[in-house]
C-alpha cells in the first residue's frame, strides 16, 4: 500500500536515471491515513491489518463469506467497493472467488483508488486490472501474486509504472521461517503426546 502510493516504482527509476530531482509534475504521493481500506477477509492476516491500518490513521472495513452484522466495520463487498480508496485482497482461490474483482467490481471503486492484492492472482481480472490502470481510473496496484505464476516477462500489469510488484515472496522472511519451524516442532512434541495440534484446518 505504502509503496504505490508514494509511488515508489516511477520514483526509483527516476532518481536511478539521474532526474529525481526536482520532483516531477503530477508526481504527488499519497499517505494512508484518512484513507478507507476495505480488505476482502476476516481472517488473522486481515485482522492484523486492521491494527495496523487504524493507528496509522486509516478508517477500516472489511468483508467475509459469512455476514458479520453485528460488526459496524463489516460491509457486503459491493458496497466496501464503493466506500474503500484501498481495497486489499486476504481471501483463499475457489470457485467462488476466481475473478471476484472483474471489470463490474472494479468499476465500482473509486476513481483514484488503489488495488492490493498479496492472496491469490486469479482473484482479480488481470485483464480489467490492466484497463483500469492504464487508463488512469485507479491509481494503482500493488500485487505480490499474478494469474500465472512466474509471472511472464511480457505481461502488460510490468509496463505500468503505478504497479508495484514482487515476486509472490511477501510472506518471506527470516522470522516467518522462524515461526514456521517453531510451530512444526511444537505440533511434533503434541502429536507424540496426543495433543491437539495448532493451526489444524478443519
Amino acid at each position: 500500500m505504502l509503496a504505490t502510493l508514494r509511488r515508489v516504482v516511477p520514483f526509483d527509476a527516476l532518481t536511478r536515471a539521474g532526474r529525481g530531482w526536482p520532483a516531477q509534475p503530477g508526481m504527488v504521493g499519497g499517505e494512508i491515513a484518512g484513507r478507507t481500506v476495505g480488505l476482502l477477509g476476516g481472517g488473522q492476516i486481515a485482522g492484523l491489518l486492521r491494527g495496523m491500518l487504524e493507528a496509522i490513521g486509516a478508517r477500516v472495513v472489511y468483508t467475509t463469506r459469512t455476514p458479520r452484522t453485528g460488526d459496524p466495520a463489516w460491509r457486503e463487498l459491493d458496497d466496501l467497493l464503493r466506500e474503500s480508496d484501498i481495497v486489499s485482497v486476504h481471501i483463499p482461490l475457489t470457485d467462488e472467488t476466481h475473478h471476484l474483482l472483474d471489470r463490474d467490481r472494479l468499476a465500482l471503486l473509486p476513481d483514484g483508488a488503489v488495488v492490493v492484492n498479496t492472496a491469490r492472482g486469479a482473484v482479480v481480472d488481470e485483464a480489467a486490472l490492466v484497463e483500469a490502470l492504464a487508463s488512469g481510473r485507479l491509481a494503482g496496484a500493488g500485487l505480490d501474486v499474478f494469474e500465472t505464476e512466474p509471472v511472464a516477462a511480457g505481461n502488460p500489469l510490468l509496463e505500468l509504472d503505478n504497479v508495484v510488484v514482487m515476486p509472490h515472496v511477501a510472506w518471506l522472511t527470516r522470522e516467518t521461517w522462524a515461526r514456521y519451524f517453531a510451530v512444526a516442532a511444537e505440533n511434533c512434541r503434541r502429536l507424540a503426546a496426543g495433543e491437539e495440534l495448532l493451526h489444524r484446518v478443519r
